[in-house]
């Protein structure tokens, strides 16, 4: 995604990249094809093009997740925190994986941000280049 942004009527509108877009749907299905391996290279190569891209910083915590590795999961859940502090969904996949490694009340603590910080959160809005 794009670091670019506009407001327009009170909304936030964000330019998505297609070239990034089509690796990001050729990884999500290598993801739900259980291609962890291929999927986290190519989210790799997304923050190679763009090394702030959030939504690929998660990617890699949620893939290195599903594939047990729970402490570098941690890392990239931190990163993608760094840039975008308001994520509800990384807050809360960071909770989940917290709970695996045994931090309950530090896990549950993010679970809950993550579900206030959804409650709150204007639905995004989003325009191709």
């Amino acid at each position: 995604m794009s670091t670019k942004g506009e407001m327009n009527q009170d909304r936030m509108y964000t330019t998505l990249n297609p070239m990034i877009e089509a690796i990001f749907c050729k990884a999500t299905e290598c993801q739900m094809k259980g291609d962890f391996a291929d999927a986290l290279l190519l989210y790799k190569e997304i923050v190679g093009k763009e090394p702030n891209n959030v939504r690929a910083f998660q990617s890699i915590a949620d893939v290195l997740d599903h594939m047990g590795n729970h402490d570098e999961a941690l890392v990239w859940y931190d990163r993608a925190l760094e840039y975008d502090p308001n994520n509800a969904e990384t807050w809360y996949n960071k909770g989940m994986t917290l709970r695996k490694t045994g931090c309950q009340e530090e896990g549950l603590s993010c679970i809950r941000k993550g579900i206030s910080l959804a409650m709150n959160a204007p639905s995004p809005r989003f325009r191709v280049e």
